[in-house]
């Protein structure tokens, strides 16, 4: 599509996609090496298998070239596991490496080409997609912020791509001054230090005019898409842990980067964390006066679960298949933005139901998979994550202050095109299971840090009901959890008690809507995709079979 909503018949050269992992996720190690526990068989997030879903070219022959990061703290040692796990270390250099794969493959290569093929659309361009979980849901963000910003830095850009790349990070930091432009560019420094009365700055028009008349950027390219599960503020991080790691990053905010063309997000609707209180993104602004935000459309849509139930790593995976279903349709639904091996998403969706077989367990109806409990203390980062729960609040969340990192409850977010995921209303209205509540973890935790000061008591207590439900009845007694919910029980998510589930007939919400008590707006059911369709007409003959399907072939 042309910036004026036209169809577009400009080729494609190829599709660049980034692809950055969420914390402690490495999908290239078979096994999760934590210093809390042993060894354990790595379970593939989102990111990981959306890439593997990947067809090398598109319907029309375009290559589809994708560059898969790991997550923080995946380095296989405590230090790596602690600094980057619960700090945010390392943030600064997964920006930088994803960025740079772009940069440096991205065509056209020089800023003149650029210039001409924005111009002419029988040239040539390559489309970037950016996807992302958890903290690399924030990294791919702020990627999409960095191109919108910067531009892609040239081959001669990319040589000063530090001490650019600083300058943008600090934008925002009271005081900060270019010691990289002054040192390079003299003139233009002083010239707007005499007439501004203070030093340049990444955001003046003049930084990035000089950087476009020395040949160092290339900039107003698109970014197609970015494609996100679970967005997490400040990193999922304590603000007394992650202001130097963390908080020059206030800026990439809740605004959509104004270069996105599609953006889409997919979001937990039971997740209670405190530390984890999602980024919904809003309408961005214009990029000039009378020059429009490239935005072609922007979906944000609740899911029931906790924060890897949507973006994967849980046992159970039915529930993150969903929320897979979902990204993949909608890159594939909105002008085919990438392309996908549909046997290999079946075998996904095999695999998940191969597990309720492993674990004798019959197989569960679409939406029915198993929602883990999050806020389980059985680590030191857990234990930190798990204090001062909070519901979240579809469709009430407020801008934040850049200068506190508190919302301001008087700047409710705008524009934030959120919506409920049909498996919502089917697991409220067919009683499906609520939260999988178990502190056996818990236990296992204290049984660690206590050393000997335990050691009488036996070890299969960690197995016992009756400690279970006492160690839980202690731990909400600390205020670590909100309500409780049992998995025997009917799922009725906290975050929608603000909502009553309606008919509704507004076209294009699947014809249900869930109005607000508060007069505020209501929230529309989504309606199902392409892929979504078709793996539930899938699921649906697989809950009536005894035995779960052989594996789908790839």
């Amino acid at each position: 599509m042309s910036s004026n909503g036209h169809k577009s018949s400009r080729p494609i050269g190829k599709k660049l996609v980034v692809a950055c992992d969420g914390t402690w996720q490495n999908g290239d190690a078979g096994f999760d090496k934590s210093p809390f526990s042993d060894p354990t068989a790595q379970i593939p997030s989102n990111v990981v298998r959306i890439v593997r879903a990947l067809n090398h070219h598109d319907e029309n022959g375009v290559p589809q070239i994708s560059f898969y990061q790991r997550g923080l703290g995946t380095d296989g040692n405590l230090e790596d596991k602690l600094l980057g796990g619960m700090t945010g270390f390392g943030i600064s250099e997964h920006i930088r490496e994803a960025y740079a794969f772009v940069a440096n493959n991205y065509d056209p290569s020089t800023a003149e080409e650029l210039d001409i093929a924005l111009k002419d659309e029988s040239k040539v361009m390559d489309e970037i997609v950016l996807l992302g979980f958890s903290r690399g849901a924030y990294t791919a963000r702020a990627i999409s912020s960095l191109i919108t910003d910067m531009g892609l830095l040239t081959k001669k850009g990319m040589e000063q791509f530090w001490g650019i790349f600083t300058d943008w990070k600090n934008q925002d930091v009271a005081g900060h001054e270019s010691e990289w432009f002054k040192l390079n560019y003299p003139k233009v420094a002083s010239d707007f230090k005499a007439k501004k009365g203070r030093d340049i700055i990444f955001t003046d028009p003049e930084y990035r005019d000089t950087l476009k008349a020395n040949k160092l950027t290339r900039w107003g390219m698109p970014v197609r898409a970015v494609g996100v599960w679970d967005t997490v503020g400040a990193l999922g991080i304590p603000k007394e842990l992650n202001a130097k790691n963390v908080r020059p990053y206030a800026f990439v905010n809740t605004k959509v980067a104004q270069h996105i063309e599609y953006a889409f997000h997919a979001m937990a609707i039971d997740e209670r964390r405190h530390l984890y209180s999602p980024t919904i993104w809003e309408q961005p602004d214009d990029i000039a006066p009378g020059q429009p935000a490239m935005l072609k459309k922007l979906k944000q849509c609740w899911f029931p679960g906790s924060h890897s139930n949507i973006g994967g790593s849980y046992p159970d995976a039915s529930a993150s298949v969903l929320s897979l279903a979902w990204m993949v349709s909608q890159l594939e639904d909105n002008g085919k933005i990438l392309s996908f091996n549909q046997a290999y998403l079946d075998f996904v969706q095999d695999l998940a139901c191969k597990w309720y077989a492993d674990n004798k367990q019959p197989v569960r109806p679409w939406g029915f998979g198993t929602l883990y409990d999050s806020a389980i203390i059985k680590d030191p980062e857990t234990l930190v994550q798990g204090v001062n729960p909070q519901v979240r609040t579809p469709g009430r969340y407020d801008e934040i202050d850049l200068k506190s990192g508190n919302p301001d409850p008087k700047k409710l977010l705008k524009g934030t095109n959120e919506y409920i995921h049909r498996c919502v209303r089917q697991r409220i209205e067919g009683g499906g299971p609520g939260i999988q509540v178990s502190d056996t973890g818990f236990f296992a935790f204290l049984y660690t840090l206590s050393g000997s000061f335990f050691s009488y008591l036996p070890k299969a207590w960690t197995t016992n009901k009756t400690l279970d439900r006492f160690l839980l009845a202690g731990k909400q007694a600390l205020g670590l959890h909100p309500d409780l919910l049992a998995e025997t029980k009917s799922y009725d998510p906290p975050a929608l008690k603000n909502y009553t589930l309606v008919d509704g007939t507004t076209k294009g919400t699947g014809g249900v809507v869930y109005k607000a008590h508060d007069n505020g707006a209501s929230l529309y059911e989504d309606e199902l995709g392409s892929t979504e369709i078709r793996l539930l007409d899938r699921s649906t003959k697989f809950a009536k079979l005894e035995g779960p399907p052989a594996p789908a072939k790839v």
